[in-house]
């Protein structure tokens, strides 16, 4: 399933705008299940206090992608952060689901504070949950570098590869950290249902397959590669609540298929090795190592 991310300039006519956007998509030869759109104005925060920037009301930009694409899904909210959208609430009975990302580096990026950032991800999805109630709700493409710069006029460049917030890229996607985060985050936001949850792309920085320097070979996979492939094999799955005694240390993820089948995955968010009991499974204790990834069942 193929979603379009539409960034509507708002400049003119609206219809006009978007039927040029269906156009250019025909032309292309694409097969969209859904079309996400947004105005441009909105990929900056507007902070409380301030004057909202010149907008067309989404009602009219939403009733204008219906027209120019009647035959799929409409999604909208925020192509930045939940911060946002908390701020402008769309009006969710015309959309067909809602969405936003996140992004763990906008205030500190050292390793502690980004897997500690995951904490809040329940909170997020809980306060989505209570303004849009049972909408159908997306996630993504959330990844541990910043993709879009809402709080400036953009990210920073990371050609060295150093932990800095806000960054264009970051040296832990690509390595077993990357894995990590991605099942921890998965695992923090199971419980909230979510219609969809993307946490990378095919390529690039933010992809799935190495560029040439890394630690694998370019264009082999990156650690987050086995992460993201075990979260697709869990589709349709039904989740499973799960935890673990301390999940600061070690988060799990269960999920149950139509057959019974169990699945759970383990992350350990540490640098540190962290012995796992087991009891009940084939094995009794589990060594893992630093951000090691482990699937059961």
């Amino acid at each position: 399933k193929t979603t379009l991310e539409c960034v509507v300039s708002c400049v003119g006519d609206l219809d006009a705008e978007l039927s040029g956007v269906a156009g250019m998509v025909r032309q292309a030869g694409m097969k969209l299940s859904a079309i996400a759109v947004s105005p441009s104005v909105d990929r900056q925060s507007t902070p409380p206090g301030s004057a909202w920037p010149e907008c067309p009301p989404l009602e009219d930009i939403y009733s204008a992608a219906r027209r120019a694409f009647p035959d799929i899904r409409l999604g909208g909210g925020m192509f930045s952060y939940f911060t946002e959208l908390n701020r402008k609430r769309v009006p969710a009975d015309l959309l067909d689901f809602v969405t936003h990302c996140t992004c763990p580096i906008v205030h500190a990026a050292d390793d502690l504070c980004v897997m500690q950032s995951l904490e809040a991800l329940p909170f997020i999805t809980a306060s989505t949950r209570a303004i849009f109630g049972p909408t159908p709700y997306r996630i993504g493409p959330s990844t541990i570098a910043m993709r879009q710069n809402p709080y400036g006029g953009a990210t920073k460049a990371n050609l060295q590869g150093q932990r800095i917030a806000m960054a264009d890229r970051d040296p832990r996607h690509a390595g077993q950290f990357g894995a990590a985060w991605t099942i921890g985050y998965a695992a923090r936001v199971a419980p909230a249902g979510l219609e969809m949850l993307t946490l990378c792309s095919f390529t690039g920085p933010f992809g799935v397959l190495a560029a040439s320097g890394e630690p694998v070979g370019e264009d082999e996979p990156r650690p987050i590669f086995q992460a993201v492939q075990g979260l697709c094999q869990l589709a349709g799955f039904r989740h499973v609540a799960a935890r673990t005694s301390d999940e600061t240390r070690v988060l799990t993820l269960a999920a149950r298929s139509a057959s019974g089948k169990t699945v759970m995955w383990l992350a350990n968010l540490t640098a540190r090795e962290v012995t796992v009991d087991i009891s009940g499974f084939e094995r009794r204790h589990l060594v893992m190592t630093p951000y090691a990834i482990t699937r059961i069942g």
